[in-house]
């Protein structure tokens, strides 16, 4: 018999529970617990934790929840390795405070975090470039030149890098593309498909950090600074 290959899901949750392990080893010192590893496409989210979401399965029911999990939505897997690995290690950072400190209230980013954010070699900043708030609602972060996070990608081994990604995540990023490139005054660098029925020809759309673009009807696009989703503010 031919040997069993893995399965694409056994392949993809293998390398995304190996990354969490490995960061979990070089920049937490081991210090996080198991998690359930999720992708999840939560509106407006990077990634996100649900803490103690999880009991095992012969506890009764209305047991207290002993097991975080934590999601990264599969549209970033088309980005860089710094913007997944990053979203990734952010979401660590409130595991630690869930198992080794006092988080915050649901969502918001305190300076307890982002102290910790910036100890694993990540800056945070409301506009993911120098400059930001580095606490807030809506947070986003870029690395420190240099500093640990950047090291340990550095040296992950490639077999521990998410081998699938999901294809509207490249929708999505030549839509956002295309947007720039037509705002900028340059040539479209993707088609856009043409609106049907009676819609307007553009729309304009805005994000949490302020920024506004005009598009198409029915766009989904993200910001590069944020990561937050735009949304149609008139029509």
């Amino acid at each position: 018999m031919k040997p069993t290959l893995p399965t694409p899901t056994l392949q993809q949750f293998k390398a995304f529970e190996d990354a969490y392990v490995y960061f979990n080893q070089t920049l937490f010192g081991g210090a996080l617990p198991g998690v359930i590893l999720n992708l999840s496409r939560k509106s407006k989210a990077m990634g996100f934790v649900a803490p103690f979401r999880w009991r095992k399965a012969d506890q009764q029911p209305g047991t207290k929840g002993t097991v975080h999990e934590l999601s990264i939505n599969p549209e970033i897997l088309c980005m860089g390795l710094i913007e997944v690995y990053s979203t990734l290690v952010h979401e660590q950072c409130h595991i630690w405070q869930h198992e080794h400190s006092k988080p915050s209230r649901a969502g918001y980013h305190n300076k307890e975090w982002a102290n910790k954010m910036e100890a694993v070699g990540l800056i945070p900043s409301t506009t993911g470039r120098p400059g930001g708030k580095k606490t807030g609602q809506n947070m986003s972060d870029y690395p420190a030149e240099k500093g640990k996070f950047l090291e340990a990608l550095e040296a992950m081994p490639d077999s521990y890098k998410l081998p699938f990604v999901s294809i509207e995540g490249d929708y999505l990023s030549a839509m956002l593309s295309a947007i720039r490139e037509d705002a900028e005054g340059r040539p479209e660098a993707a088609q856009l498909p043409r609106p049907s029925g009676n819609k307007r020809n553009k729309v304009k759309y805005t994000c949490s950090c302020g920024t506004n673009v005009w598009g198409k009807p029915d766009l989904h696009i993200v910001c590069g600074d944020c990561k937050e989703a735009f949304e149609v503010i008139s029509s």
